[in-house]
């Protein structure tokens, strides 16, 4: 078998190798679901760290902003300040100086603010911890611009303020900066308006510091923006363009969040202030953070390569080295020319089916030599039993040679009667292999036991070890038990066993077979189901009891219309025939002579008008198997014949007989007891008599219309799912065997052949 180029990819080689690559692959597949893992870890803990340390600035921020609050509610509420501010005589240069000195003292306190500033309304002047001007001179030295005129300072001061944040232009240092400043409006005392607006310009030097310090801010922004989304502090200074997608980020709440900024992707974080609304952003780029994650992403990168030019070397190699094995086996299977059987798959596949073939090969023939050898056993144990063995060859040669290995010199011989609810052919061909092989499996850790077909009847020979001699028998009997009870229950067949004395020797097998045989044969006797011993049943001398004097007193009783002393003579006449040590060929003899009797007393007028041919007495008792059988049949041609010597009625009072008899029969075809005597005695007439009459008026004999109808109910029931023995007890028959002969008499097959097909 060779495997080209074409084929390569059937190969099992070029399946190990994807194997290999597959495992390869897992470990390559960890590590970029490690790096990846990886660096979601360390996104997220620099998400934390942003967001703790924008957490800081907005804690330290928002705790200067409540003090500047709460600076400015004190000074609100001074008494000097009030003074100042509504007192509308002119100033005391005092109160101005005392007041000064408090906001110096103040100022001194608080680093947060770079000034603070009181205006009066009253007396138009501007009051700092500096100086004390009028309001155009403080305007033009603090807050001068070309976009901010001394009529919106004006406006600005005048305007009732609840205290809020504004961004202002505030000289430091000989220019103007866009300061945020904390405005405030004064209460006055009488009449409407402010008395006067308190203004804190805010330290953007320290907050800017404060920003700086941050480590990634040099490389990112950070904005401080009020509840108004304009931008109070940025780390850039005046100098940097102010984001225009800050809008958009402040309708995303509080997080951290991956966005574009001026073309970048970058990281943004908000927090937003609980107290003052504000909202502390912070905007780096994520190029800052993976700087480094791209040197490890470049040695993974050289790692997996290095891993896949590696792995592909020792995939190779491996691959080839575990492939000769396999090779060298192809080619010696590919020697034996096997049957096509399509194209194989891979090596695997060719090697598998030629060990099967090769297997299946062996198998037929240790089969067709195992069925060989048990024809063989069968037939030579066969004519073992029979007595027909080669005698020119030793019998323990002939066992030897046909692999029956014998524990001892002891055997005796069994005889299995079979019977079952379903088609005889099925019962013929399945029931000795059920009964043998479980039977075998019971049996077989006691005793050695093999089987044999004997025309037609099960036999077994069972060898007995010399230790078990004196228990053998119980150990059968309890394994007959064991088996019947599983076979009857699972298979629906009932055994009779029939066994022999021990016999010594192979000789003995077959005195132990006619033993058996002749222990079957009081089957008819106790019936069946049982195990029958021939010790239990060996016949004794008996002679004929039946003599022709008790012909005449049957006779007599007939005559006399004793029923009731002839039914007992012939009850006494069969249990006297079926003894246990009777002999069953002078019971016949005497059944048959009772009958003959019986029939010798219908008077010679009276016999022309029966019909023989329907009713063939004799042949009907010669076809009974048991006691019970043969019972019922002598009391049925007894009934009979009464019925005869009884007819002496009027054929005037058979006027509609038929019909009534009918009514009768499907009313009680369920009593057991239903019999022509029955209807004839409930009529008043001889069962002879009416049974005429009967077939006169329906064309039918009355005997075949009871056990029509019996049997037209019985297939109702049978149709129904009920069972064959409970079927028979309920239309009326005295047994199962009784019920499944008149069943197929009528219909042709057996009852449970007929409900298996329906």
């Amino acid at each position: 078998m060779h495997w080209g180029k074409g084929n390569f990819t059937r190969s099992v080689a070029f399946r190990w190798m994807i194997s290999y690559a597959v495992i390869l692959f897992i470990p390559v597949i960890l590590s970029v679901i490690v790096y990846s893992q990886t660096r979601g870890i360390v996104e997220y803990e620099i998400e934390r760290a942003n967001s703790a340390m924008l957490q800081q600035v907005r804690y330290i921020v928002d705790g200067e902003l409540h003090q500047t609050e709460s600076l400015a509610a004190q000074l609100s509420i001074h008494s000097d300040v009030q003074k100042l501010l509504n007192d509308s005589q002119e100033e005391s240069a005092y109160l101005i100086y005392k007041t000064k000195q408090e906001l110096n003292k103040l100022l001194s306190t608080n680093d947060f603010i770079k000034g603070i500033y009181v205006y009066s309304n009253v007396h138009h002047a501007v009051l700092s911890s500096e100086t004390y001007v009028e309001d155009r001179m403080f305007y033009a030295l603090k807050h001068e611009t070309d976009d901010f005129t001394y009529e919106d300072w004006i406006k600005l001061m005048k305007a009732q303020q609840p205290g809020r944040y504004v961004l202002l232009p505030v000289e430091t240092q000989g220019k103007s900066i866009i300061t945020p400043s904390y405005i405030r409006s004064f209460p006055m005392q009488a009449g409407d308006g402010p008395a006067g607006t308190l203004l804190f310009p805010l330290n953007v030097e320290k907050i800017q510091t404060m920003l700086e310090n941050i480590d990634w801010v040099e490389q990112g922004r950070v904005f401080i923006m009020d509840a108004n989304d304009q931008i109070l502090f940025q780390n850039a200074g005046e100098a940097a363009p102010v984001p225009t997608s800050y809008h958009d980020w402040s309708n995303r709440g509080s997080g951290t969040f991956t966005g574009h900024f001026q073309g970048t992707e970058s990281m943004i974080t908000i927090e937003s202030s609980d107290t003052t609304g504000w909202k502390y952003v912070s905007v780096f780029p994520t190029d800052v953070f993976w700087e480094r994650a791209k040197d490890i992403q470049t040695m993974n990168v050289f790692g997996l390569l290095v891993c896949f030019a590696i792995g592909g070397a020792v995939i190779y190699y491996f691959s080839r080295k575990n492939y000769d094995p396999v090779k060298q086996l192809v080619s010696v299977f590919s020697r034996n020319a096997l049957p096509a059987a399509g194209a194989d798959l891979d090596e695997y596949s060719f090697i598998r089916r030629s060990v099967l073939e090769t297997i299946r090969e062996r198998d037929d023939m240790s089969n067709k030599h195992d069925q060989q050898l048990r024809v063989l056993q069968n037939y030579y144990l066969g004519r073992l039993l029979k007595g027909q063995a080669d005698r020119n060859v030793p019998l323990s040669e002939l066992s030897k040679a046909h692999r029956l290995a014998w524990t001892s010199d002891r055997f005796a011989v069994l005889l299995f009667y079979v019977e079952s609810d379903e088609d005889e052919a099925k019962l013929l061909a399945m029931s000795q292999f059920i009964v043998s092989n479980i039977l075998k499996d019971v049996v077989g850790d006691r005793l050695s036991i093999h089987f044999a077909d004997v025309d037609g009847t099960l036999a077994a020979v069972v060898n007995v070890d010399p230790e078990r001699e004196e228990q053998w028998k119980d150990d059968m009997e309890d394994a007959l038990a064991q088996a019947s009870e599983f076979i009857t229950g699972r298979y629906k067949l009932r055994f009779t066993t029939a066994g022999s004395d021990l016999q010594t020797g192979l000789d003995g097998v077959h005195q132990a077979f006619l033993q058996a045989l002749e222990a079957q044969e009081y089957r008819m006797v106790l019936g069946e189901g049982m195990m029958i011993w021939y010790g239990d049943v060996k016949p004794s001398e008996s002679s004929y009891f039946f003599t022709v004097n008790d012909q005449m007193v049957l006779i007599n009783f007939l005559k006399a219309d004793e029923f009731d002393k002839a039914k007992q003579m012939i009850d006494n006449v069969v249990q006297q025939a079926f003894q246990r040590q009777s002999s069953l060929e002078i019971a016949k003899c005497v059944l048959l002579d009772v009958a003959t009797t019986l029939i010798k007393t219908i008077p010679d007028q009276e016999q022309a008008g029966i019909a023989w041919d329907e009713w063939r007495p004799l042949k009907r008792l010669l076809s009974c198997a048991t006691k019970t059988e043969f019972h019922q049949e002598l009391l049925d041609i007894l009934n009979r014949v009464f019925g005869v010597l009884r007819s002496k009625l009027a054929v005037q009072t058979s006027a509609g007989i038929g019909d009534k008899v009918t009514a009768f029969v499907q009313e009680n075809y369920s009593d057991k007891n239903l019999s022509v005597s029955m209807i004839g005695d409930f009529f008043r007439l001889s069962p002879q008599y009416i049974s005429r009459l009967f077939r006169e008026q329906t064309g039918q004999g009355l005997h075949d219309y009871i056990s029509q109808t019996r049997v037209d109910a019985a297939k109702t029931l049978l149709h129904e799912g009920a069972s064959i023995d409970d079927t028979a007890s309920r239309v009326g028959f005295a047994s199962g065997h009784a019920f499944i002969r008149v069943f197929k008499k009528y219909e042709g097959i057996t009852p449970g052949k007929y409900k298996s097909i329906q």
